[in-house]
């Protein structure tokens, strides 16, 4: 017997015990078990009991069988993971046989070894198709397998509940069922294109909800072949695109009354020669800025209603979501009323029927205020803020709400068109007679054409490659504040270098 246990082979990958009868005593254990177990075979002869310190407790149920099992002289197998330390596991077979001299039971044999690839292969693919029932059910489209016969076979939760449907109202019936009727015969079109083709096809279909609401889905749909080639069915998947078609109404209809408005301007052109010249710039003017307001008011606009029928049409949405969803919904509200908000104050100011509500005020303090309101936004780009601002405070007489805006806007602006992992300067002086702030950014900065008119209203600098969003109305803003306080501001810039902003106010000795 000796013999035989010595005569193993040192480069034997597995690893052989032999135990007693009882299996309480280990009578051979080769050295190959340091590299699963950590310990030598000396230590687990010695102290048989390492080897459970090492096994994963999920599986100590199974081991414990396996045991019960061997003693009643039957030959047996476990599975188990072993964890040699926080960064090396090891998924462990081992099979043991009962030995025996005549009738008598003398000792067992057993034999480990690693069989990671097999099952973990197996856990693989069974934590993938959790992942993918989890996305299947969790998804916000629409998605679906029908039949050969256009019957559904399958449909996730959230698009059934799209349609105030369960699945199981849908599952066995007939796709036109639900398919509006007035866009039944638009849908066979596409349905027909798409059983004759082998590839993905993209259409739009208006359904219908249980309750008679129509909702438009843009489809991405294939056919589903057996081995001999044969339609077996559908499968697809489907976007809400209802409030999107709505929108691009919208828009068609603001289209046609821009080309209406275009075509009488040139009319009165045609009448009125010697005014040509100042009709182009009203047209010019009025053109960008509809564009700058329609695009600034549909993107919240968008986002706000997005997320409302998301809210609305899920009622199993968690609460933690929802409460997410709903404070995107509040900063987008709050970002349409503030491009409102300034839209009307640059009316305000210019037709002079603003009045400023000056008070005295530390002007250091409303500076740091403003500094630290932009801190988050610049962090999130890894923007840098370098602060110098006096401690000592510095009396103006000056409207608040206005100086906050003021230094708001062009701390903001220091920040939108600023480069990732930039540089915000920010200082402030008592220059006697003048209150002196420097705002400085390593951003992208200004071509040198468009110095000029950097202060005119909705004037936009043009950035190729680029969308910033805006309106061009912040910098006139700012200039406007600055004038109606009798203060001065000066502009520095150069192309991909960055900008400097010089603001100079009268301090409170200089009241006007």
């Amino acid at each position: 017997m000796e013999n035989e246990i010595q005569n193993i082979p040192e480069n034997f990958s597995g690893i052989f015990i032999r135990s007693d009868k009882d299996y309480q005593n280990l009578i051979f254990v080769s050295s190959s078990i340091k590299k699963y177990f950590g310990f030598s075979s000396e230590e687990i002869m010695g102290s048989p009991k390492l080897l459970f310190k090492k096994i994963d407790a999920a599986y100590f149920k199974e081991v414990k069988k396996f045991f019960r099992n061997l003693k009643k002289g039957l030959p047996s197998t476990v599975d188990f993971i072993v964890i040699k330390n926080v960064d090396e596991k090891y998924l462990l077979r081992f099979r043991a046989v009962p030995r025996y001299e005549g009738s008598e039971l003398k000792f067992f044999d057993g034999i480990m070894f690693e069989v990671y690839d097999e099952l973990n292969q197996k856990a693989l693919l069974e934590e993938s198709e959790k992942q993918l029932k989890v996305l299947f059910e969790t998804a916000e489209d629409l998605i679906f397998i029908l039949d050969a016969s256009g019957n559904f076979v399958l449909v996730n939760a959230n698009g059934a509940l799209s349609l105030e449907y369960m699945t199981d109202e849908m599952k066995g019936k007939h796709i036109l069922t639900f398919i509006d009727e007035s866009g039944k015969s638009s849908f066979l079109k596409a349905f027909q294109l798409l059983i004759a083709s082998t590839t993905v096809q993209t259409f739009a279909t208006k359904f219908q909800s249980k309750y008679g609401k129509s909702i438009i889905f843009e489809l991405n749909a294939r056919t589903i072949f057996d081995d001999y080639k044969k339609i077996i069915g559908v499968i697809a998947i489907g976007r809400n695109i209802t409030s999107r078609n709505s929108l691009e109404d919208k828009m068609k209809d603001l289209s046609h009354k821009l080309v209406e408005a275009r075509r009488i301007i040139s009319v009165e052109r045609d009448r009125a020669k010697q005014r040509i010249s100042v009709l182009e710039e009203l047209n010019r003017l009025k053109n960008e800025f509809v564009s700058n307001i329609s695009h600034e008011l549909r993107t919240p606009l968008a986002s706000i209603i997005g997320f409302s029928e998301t809210i609305d049409s899920d009622t199993s949405m968690p609460e933690e979501m929802k409460k997410e969803f709903n404070k995107i919904i509040l900063d987008e509200a709050k970002r349409l009323a503030n491009l409102i908000n300034d839209v009307l104050d640059i009316s305000k100011i210019e037709g002079g029927k603003i009045v400023l509500n000056k008070t005295e005020f530390d002007i250091n303090e409303i500076l740091r205020r403003s500094v630290e309101k932009v801190r988050a936004y610049a962090a999130a780009k890894r923007i840098t803020l370098s602060v110098d601002i006096p401690p000592e405070a510095v009396l103006v007489l000056a409207d608040e709400e206005r100086i906050t805006q003021l230094f708001e806007n062009l701390l903001t602006n220091s920040v939108k068109f600023n480069v990732e992992e930039g540089r915000v300067t920010v200082m402030a002086q008592n220059l006697f007679k003048e209150y002196e702030v420097i705002i400085s950014d390593t951003g992208v900065g200004i071509p040198a054409q468009d110095l000029p008119f950097i202060f005119q209203k909705f004037y936009r600098v043009s950035r190729p490659g680029t969308e910033i969003p805006g309106t061009g109305l912040g910098l006139a803003l700012v200039k406007q504040i600055v004038d109606h306080h009798k203060g001065l501001i000066t502009m520095q810039s150069e192309e991909n270098r960055g900008t400097t902003f010089i603001i100079k106010l009268p301090l409170l000795n200089k009241q006007g």
